[in-house]
């Protein structure tokens, strides 16, 4: 395919999963100036000369000196591409007015809460900074309703507030088991001024059992939204495909 394109087309060939010892040696030929791939049965497969190949591993720890030598390396770490950067160029998709007022919830907050989820809690993954910003900003996306680009009318900062909650609870929340849940909420409610879902003494339940409501813009529990299930009594369905309503997959 990379012979097939126009001249002048440049083609970029980007790898973003780990380094393996194994496929990555079997590259040092691509990456020579010949630039051609050898197979195990004899054949070579030349590439294009306007095709490039970008690696974005994690590591480079099971890469021979080899195979360094042959690529230009940029290194980034993730202490020097924090969440704010992101949250800035994805407000520049919003309204001003919209995006002055979630940018500050988040710089009011956000750090101090990933910060606390870093040290005091275990994430059943470990992932960087910015994998949960994006979380939150694919979640702020799909919740916040479109508004036309004629749309002046100044946004209401309280149902921002809860938008930007039910972000924080599942990006930073999301990887949390229970019990670490638990803390990151009293962590909220001791040491922040965010309005949380007000919960009832004796009822078991966390912030994270509520959404809220897109008609009334108040807090609303997950089992409010449970449809009832009946039974069908005219046939007998098969059992795969009977799917039984609740709070975890409504």
């Amino acid at each position: 395919r990379t012979h097939k394109a126009k001249k002048g087309e440049h083609i970029w060939l980007v790898l973003d999963g780990p380094v393996d010892a194994i496929w990555i040696e079997n590259l040092n030929s691509v990456l020579d100036d010949n630039k051609t791939l050898t197979l195990a049965n004899g054949d070579r497969i030349p590439m294009a000369p306007w095709c490039k190949i970008i690696f974005e591993p994690h590591n480079i720890d099971n890469a021979s000196p080899a195979t360094v030598s042959r690529n230009g390396m940029v290194f980034m770490s993730s202490s020097a591409l924090d969440w704010r950067p992101i949250l800035d160029g994805w407000l520049k998709t919003r309204q001003s007015s919209e995006g002055d007022v979630i940018r500050e919830f988040f710089h009011n907050s956000f750090q101090e809460v990933y910060n606390f989820s870093s040290t005091m809690c275990f994430p059943k993954m470990d992932i960087l900074e910015c994998n949960y910003i994006n979380q939150a900003i694919n979640v702020l996306e799909g919740a916040l309703p479109k508004k036309e680009k004629e749309d002046t009318s100044m946004p209401n900062a309280a149902i921002l507030e809860r938008y930007y909650i039910f972000g924080l609870m599942w990006s930073i929340g999301s990887l949390l088991e229970l019990g670490d849940r638990a803390k990151m909420e009293k962590f909220l409610r001791d040491n922040t001024k965010l309005n949380l879902p007000q919960i009832e003494p004796g009822s078991g339940d966390t912030m994270f059992e509520f959404v809220m409501n897109e008609q009334t813009g108040e807090w609303q529990h997950w089992k409010e939204r449970v449809p009832q299930y009946n039974y069908p009594t005219d046939e007998v369905p098969e059992y795969s495909s009977i799917l039984v309503p609740n709070v975890d997959n409504v």
